[in-house]
């Protein structure tokens, strides 16, 4: 059995809730063992993909590849498009609904020195979970070229609402007003765009805030940062993701010139 054929087996074990597996060469797995051996064929890794060619230090990041359905298709065109850096973590949270669709006991959330036993429950810190996140922050600043970023776009995604939602680090109440504003001119009321809240404009309903006390949303890591949650109808379809993806890269860009950051 070669390791494809082996991974599909071992998932369809754990989704009918088997206590126990038996390969073709004899093996027998438990459970534990069946999460073990998919932690080892289905990789976690962290990439750079490319470097911020700016002279500010400006990164857009996808930490929940893919958890987070199709922020890794935003970011591979937001960020060229912004000569922006692009960090992209996959595999390190459970069921992603393809390709780890059952717990295989691995929920590090990247972005926060944090994980969870299991999908929405309680975070706790432990020595995995720092080790990620250091190694996401390492990333961030190559991709950037110094530290602290002056701009970490980080990208995310929900399923709760229809607001795109933006937490932020360093953005005053004008700043957010002028943002705003920049967002309704880009999508110039077009049907099916979502309506944006930001902080500290709006209260939202995903502040990100272990990323900010604990992670990649501290002053120490960017002077300023939109952690954007992209609601589902912006993902859902291709349709609806190639209508976005340019309104998304031209208010972004937008924001960049009011923050004198554009090329």
């Amino acid at each position: 059995m070669d390791d494809d054929a082996l991974t599909r087996a071992l998932i369809h074990a754990l989704r009918e809730r088997r206590d126990s597996f038996e390969a073709p060469d004899g093996r027998r797995y438990s459970r534990q063992d069946m999460q073990a051996r998919l932690r080892e064929l289905i990789a976690a890794d962290l990439i750079v993909m490319r470097t911020c060619s700016l002279s500010a230090a400006i990164v857009v990041a996808a930490p929940h590849v893919s958890f987070d359905n199709w922020t890794q298709y935003y970011a591979n065109r937001v960020a060229p498009a912004l000569q922006a850096g692009e960090v992209l973590a996959r595999n390190f949270r459970d069921e992603d609904g393809s390709k780890i669709p059952v717990s295989i006991g691995r929920h590090l959330h990247v972005n926060r020195p944090t994980e969870s036993e299991r999908r929405g429950g309680r975070e706790f810190e432990s020595d995995r979970a720092r080790a990620v996140h250091a190694d996401y922050i390492g990333a961030l600043v190559q991709a950037g070229g110094k530290a602290p970023l002056d701009l970490l776009i980080e990208l995310h995604g929900h399923h709760r609402h229809t607001v795109l939602e933006a937490a932020t680090t360093g953005i005053s109440e004008a700043e957010a007003r002028v943002i705003l504003d920049a967002y309704r001119a880009a999508t110039g009321n077009q049907t099916g765009s979502p309506e944006l809240h930001i902080e500290p404009l709006h209260e939202l309903r995903y502040a990100a805030r272990s990323a900010k006390e604990l992670g990649s949303l501290r002053d120490s890591v960017c002077r300023r940062a939109l952690h954007l949650e992209l609601p589902r109808q912006c993902r859902d379809t291709a349709a609806n993701r190639e209508a976005f993806q340019p309104i998304l890269t031209e208010w972004l860009r937008s924001c960049m010139t009011m923050f004198e950051m554009a090329a």
